[in-house]
């Protein structure tokens, strides 16, 4: 593929928070300037996930669809994936940035936050950026992300997900968090006390939020986050066995439709509670209705 000249910024981009746009924002005033085109350069998947051993790559806040969304959405004009392997990561950086980014992408300017590192070793830092533009036919700009009201990243947003501070990962966000997947059979047992469940399958590498029970908005095929609905992310502790493995169930409310094999997505508003220990399931069903109704309560 042979791209016109452009204005890149490369990273991760796990999450898409508020550093991330503010730096792609950089990325397209940056393009509108000189008339050139926008594009974010990311990979798949996770560096960790391919150097580190399974147990250390950290969970990530997006699936690979959530992410290419998630980008499209900012307005970037190009958004180009790439195949991170063992080969690309024995790449310097000064060979990443001359065979890829400049000879592939045809890169004009580039983009970088002041902690941005990158290449073998990440050896890829400002200091490397600064000697190499000097060098050769690159502009390099560098984002000083400090200028955000606090520092942001995405160790920080899933550390506040895992502690149940649902608020404060949205604000680094700068959008609700968002799990989405298919949706598959589950025990049914909802749908006996008038909560009907969309189980909605998730990788193993999704982080999900500390259990307990949310308000969220709920995006259907062919529809937008227009419905309201309380999720639930836990093991199911009202079974006499309680599973191993955590569910998200999203009880959507006034809706009748079958949904089974679709894709659903949830955007996580509010954490109403944390999960409880229900001894019968005439408990869980008194305590959904009082869920239901703390949630129609929130007015936003």
């Amino acid at each position: 593929m042979n791209f016109d000249r452009t204005v890149v910024a490369v990273g991760n981009f796990d999450g898409v928070h508020c550093g991330h746009r503010m730096l792609l924002r950089r990325v397209m005033d940056v393009a509108a300037r000189h008339r050139l085109r926008s594009a974010a350069l990311t990979f798949w998947p996770h560096p960790r996930q391919t150097l580190d051993p399974a147990d250390d790559a950290p969970l990530l806040l997006h699936t690979l669809d959530e992410r290419i969304t998630l980008l499209q959405q900012t307005g970037i004009d190009d958004l180009v994936i790439f195949p991170f392997d063992k080969d690309l990561s024995q790449m310097t950086a000064s060979d990443f940035i001359r065979d890829i980014v400049i000879e592939i992408l045809n890169v004009q300017y580039l983009v970088v936050g002041q902690d941005h590192h990158f290449g073998k070793g990440r050896s890829g830092n400002v200091h490397f950026f600064t000697e190499f533009a000097a060098q050769n036919k690159l502009q390099v700009e560098v984002v000083d992300l400090k200028m955000l009201d606090r520092k942001i990243s995405s160790s920080a947003i899933r550390k506040s997900l895992a502690d149940g501070n649902l608020s404060l990962a949205n604000e680094m966000l700068g959008y609700e968090y968002i799990i989405s997947g298919k949706v598959i059979g589950g025990n049914r047992l909802g749908r006996t006390i008038g909560f009907p469940t969309a189980n909605i399958e998730t990788p193993a590498y999704k982080l999900l939020p500390k259990e307990g029970v949310y308000r969220v908005k709920v995006k259907t095929e062919n529809s937008d986050f227009d419905r309201l609905g309380m999720a639930y992310i836990g093991k199911r502790t009202v079974l006499q066995q309680k599973d191993e493995s955590v569910h998200v169930e999203a009880n959507i409310f006034d809706f009748q439709r079958q949904i089974y094999g679709q894709e659903i997505a949830i955007a996580l508003t509010h954490r109403i509670r944390d999960d409880i220990r229900f001894n019968n399931v005439q408990q869980l069903a008194e305590q959904l209705h009082r869920d239901k109704q703390a949630i129609m309560a929130i007015l936003v």
